[in-house]
This record gives structure tokens, C-alpha cells and sequence, in this order.
């Protein structure tokens, strides 16, 4: 199953990305579906981001990106500014503020608009801090993604960014092991991964990095935990971009197979 399928985008949408383990390798997955589909994709940030090295980059300003896009084919990667001296890559950019990623999703130049909407430093699983994440109202579809690999390590900011986060919406303290069920709380919790999303939008969370069998396992269990705790939520998604799984796990079936507890 195609990403894009399994995120039920359709042809038009805004979609958020926010969490840790997978957010860029996602939104490159679905640069390609859509492309390939004919659709105009906008890639962006709210915050940070380096520069996909798979898209053009244009940096424009608030007043001025209606002009500068649309002198540009999609795809295309957007941003405001470099950002100097970037802590551990060798490129970053600043993107925009919420107010004007709205914009941009509502001036009809692209049929997706992808935006990276907080930061993990490279780490395989998070919980929001203050601030974050910056989500923009326009979007149609937020995707609070965790990476299987968290599971079983040990909660420290080597795997976590933002370990007291975590502790403060699960039952873990730094230092434990992480829990399927621990991850699973954090991407649809409150104050984890439906923070700041719009009401209307469509919440899927996404498991990322299940490269095995029984990596797929321990990843249909963390949403097993994370669909029980909400009726936001109707399916979550699991994948391995390194293995091409893309498989959609429904609530109603966990319910069925007993596994919302």
C-alpha cells in the first residue's frame, strides 16, 4: 500500500508531520507518491529543517513567496531563510510561521502541502515541549510518528528527545525501559502527539523503522495502546521505508482481536 493510501489524502491536503524517527523519510515517501500521481507537492517547515536533497529549494519571505513560486515547477522544498551555523548537519533552514503556512495552503499552488512541524534531533521518539508543535490550522491531516526502534532502550535523551516530557504523560521515569505502551500513550495523547492539532483534521499516528516481523509486532501493539486512549483516531499506520511496508492497523480490529487494553 502506497503511503499517500494508507494516510487517506486524496487530492488536496495539508498534512503535519510531528513526533521523532521518521518525519522527513515520510514526507519524501509521499513527495514521490504524489508526484508520480501528477499532484503539485510543497515541502516546508515550522521550524527547522535541512533541505530535502531530493527537491529544489527556494527561500522567499512572507510578502513575497506567492511570486517566487510560482516561478518554480513543483515539486519544491520552501523555506524563509539558512539558518548560520547549524547544530549537528551541515545545512538548515527556518521556515515560517503557522500564519503563513495557512497561506500557503490556501493559495491553491499546490494539491499537497507537506510541512515538518517540530523538531527531534535525530532521535527515535519525543514528546512535545512547550511551544510545540507549530501546526498549522489549514491542515487537513496531522501524523504523530514514533520509530519501533525506541522500544526496549532505556529513557534518556540518547533515544529520546525530551525524556521528561515523556514522563510526564506515561507511567515511565527517565532511566526505565520504554514500553510499547508508553509510546503508544504519547502519540495520541493530549499533550503529545494531538497537540495543537486542528479539530477537524485527520490524526494518524505512524509507526516507523518496522524492518522485521517481529519488529511489526511490537509496532501494531504500540497502536493497539495509542487508538485505545482515543476516538480521534480510526487507524494508525505502520512502515519500514528500508523494508517497503506499509500496512494500516483500524481501531475497530484491535477491538476485535482484544488488544485495546
Amino acid at each position: 500500500m502506497h503511503l499517500a493510501a494508507a494516510l487517506d489524502l486524496g487530492s488536496s491536503a495539508a498534512i503535519a508531520f510531528v513526533g521523532a524517527g521518521g518525519k522527513k523519510t515520510a514526507m519524501g515517501q509521499l513527495t514521490g507518491e504524489g508526484t508520480d500521481e501528477g499532484y503539485d507537492v510543497g515541502y516546508t517547515t515550522t521550524t527547522a529543517m535541512p533541505p530535502p536533497p531530493h527537491l529544489p529549494l527556494t527561500l522567499t519571505g512572507p510578502e513575497e513567496w506567492r511570486t517566487d513560486l510560482e516561478a518554480h515547477d513543483p515539486p519544491i522544498a520552501l523555506a524563509r531563510e539558512e539558518v548560520a551555523d547549524p547544530a549537528r548537519v551541515d545545512r538548515k533552514v527556518r521556515g515560517f510561521e503557522a500564519s503563513v503556512v495557512d497561506q500557503l495552503s490556501e493559495a491553491g499552488l499546490f494539491d499537497w502541502l507537506l510541512v515538518k512541524a517540530d523538531g527531534a534531533r535525530r532521535r527515535e521518539f519525543k514528546a512535545p515541549g512547550d511551544g510545540e508543535p507549530v501546526v498549522p490550522s489549514t491542515a487537513t491531516h496531522v501524523v504523530p510518528v514514533a520509530s519501533v526502534a525506541a522500544v526496549s532502550e532505556v529513557l534518556t535523551t540518547d533515544v529520546v528527545h525530551r525524556p521528561e516530557r515523556v514522563t510526564d504523560i506515561t507511567d515511565i521515569d527517565i532511566g526505565d525501559t520504554i514500553t510499547a505502551a508508553a509510546v503508544g500513550t504519547v502519540l495520541t495523547h493530549p499533550d503529545g502527539g494531538l497537540r495543537n492539532a486542528p479539530a477537524e483534521a485527520s490524526v494518524i499516528p505512524l509507526v516507523n523503522k518496522a524492518d522485521t516481523e517481529p519488529q511489526r509486532r511490537i509496532a501494531t501493539d504500540v497502536l493497539a495502546h495509542a487508538l485505545s486512549q482515543t476516538e480521534r483516531c480510526s487507524r494508525g499506520v505502520i512502515t519500514s521505508f528500508e523494508s517497503d511496508v506499509c500496512e494500516v492497523v483500524s481501531a475497530a480490529d484491535i477491538k476485535e482481536e482484544g488488544r485495546d487494553d
